[in-house]
């Protein structure tokens, strides 16, 4: 059985202004990688968003992790690469 690659699942909550911009969310993943470069960002309902970025995990890189989204963003990682693989089958 193969090895999943890890990445870096990053992201930046707007804030209400630019000074309150900051990193809240940070893990390390191994599965729906092209669920979570499709998401870019996630707006809420109050107009802040989070700027979402995924990079490689270098090798036995230790990685600060900070879980403050990971529900959120897991399932819309998840239904995002639920539609990408939806819509290539249909192409198929």
């Amino acid at each position: 059985m193969g090895h999943r690659q890890r990445f870096v699942v990053e992201a930046e909550w707007s804030g209400y202004h630019s000074g309150q911009r900051r990193v809240c969310h940070r893990t390390v993943e191994t599965m729906f990688r092209a669920g979570y470069e499709a998401l870019h960002s996630h707006t809420f309902g109050d107009g802040t968003y989070l700027s979402i970025s995924v990079r490689d995990a270098k090798p036995r890189e230790r990685v600060e992790q900070i879980k403050g989204y990971c529900g959120l963003l897991r399932d819309l990682a998840m239904d995002k690469w639920k539609q990408l693989r939806d819509a290539r089958k249909a192409v198929a």
